[in-house]
């Protein structure tokens, strides 16, 4: 049987934009929504299997605020852009070797190319499993795990709500990075040489006009795609980013994107407790905190501050011992 849990988080794919997820999570964890699980696609899987590690939303912001992009990308120019070394490198540095060394259950969405299929990892190595599912097409290499050849979840299911189902969480939270359907396109200006565009491409500091229409054209699939899924695996609440200004390769906008994650979590919930209150997620007291209340006295000497302030003192205790007994033997009269 499946065993059932309370709340589901589920981090869509985005690139950059995927950043907004550690705003959500922000929010989450100030208003004492604990998640129980978490599915991931892609950038969504990165920072879901760093939040399913253990970490806080505060740590995993300082961990990816401290980031280049120097630091994880590698450049290859075979089966993609980029090899993913360093990727790999980085997410074997900061999560556990495996799904069963987490603290909360992970899914981890991925794309079978070879099949065409959805492949859900739930187990095994958790470096290969996030790695892969953050092999965006053209940019990453595919990754070979365990007979499969496997890319970006994105390709598939982008916003993997069923995969939180499969986890038994009764309570969906998604939130949603994906590219706008809808959004200006304007074509690069082409100054500069060949190899220079090319070299500012590389760099992420601008779109050549080849890369510019083959990532607006994927942006329009993937955001069709994405809302037939969610019409199928709709969650209880969906936290729609509306970012038409960042792009997946928007790094650079780091800051920004977290405080637009913050903004529309916040702002949705706003509006879910005035129009459906009865909707909201249920709050309760993290994990670290629960086992700091069931962790006995000796480890925590002032847990019980309170109580012992309320006792007489020793010599009141003791005077009230004694007189006790004399009332005891009183009433039991003579032997």
């Amino acid at each position: 049987m499946r065993k059932r849990r309370g709340v589901g988080l589920v981090l869509s794919g985005g690139g950059a934009r995927g950043f907004a997820h550690i705003g959500v999570l922000q929010v989450l964890e100030r208003r004492g929504v604990r998640v129980d699980a978490v599915a991931g696609t892609s950038m969504g899987a990165i920072l879901g299997a760093l939040h399913a590690a253990g970490r806080s939303a505060d740590e995993i912001y300082e961990l990816a605020g401290a980031l280049s992009w120097r630091d994880v990308l590698d450049l290859s120019l075979q089966a993609g852009l980029l090899k993913g070394d360093k990727l790999q490198a980085f997410l074997a540095t900061h999560l556990p070797a495996t799904f069963a060394d987490l603290e909360i259950p992970l899914a981890v969405t991925t794309t079978d190319v070879e099949t065409g299929e959805e492949h859900i990892v739930l187990d095994g190595a958790l470096a290969d499993a996030v790695r892969a599912s953050s092999s965006f097409p053209g940019a990453f290499e595919p990754v070979v795990v365990e007979g499969r050849t496997l890319a970006d979840g994105g390709i598939v299911n982008n916003l993997p709500v069923a995969a939180a189902g499969l986890l038994g969480c009764e309570y969906v939270i998604a939130s949603d990075a994906t590219p706008p359907r809808r959004s200006t396109f304007v074509l690069d200006d082409g100054e500069g040489s060949w190899w220079e565009r090319m070299v500012a491409t590389v760099r992420l500091e601008r779109r050549s006009p080849m890369a510019q229409m083959l990532l607006r054209s994927t942006d329009v699939m993937q955001a069709i795609l994405t809302d037939l899924q969610y019409t199928l695996h709709p969650a209880d609440v969906r936290i729609a980013l509306d970012m038409p200004k960042y792009r997946i390769e928007s790094f650079r906008e780091f800051e920004a994107i977290v405080a637009t994650g913050r903004e529309t979590a916040e702002r949705t919930f706003d509006n879910l407790a005035r129009e459906r209150p009865d909707k909201l997620p249920p709050t309760r007291p993290s994990q670290r905190a629960e086992d700091r209340a069931h962790d006995s006295p000796a480890e925590h000497p002032d847990a019980f501050a309170d109580e012992r302030a309320d006792e007489p003192a020793d010599g009141q205790r003791s005077a009230r011992r004694a007189s006790s007994r004399r009332k005891a033997g009183s009433k039991a009269g003579p032997r």
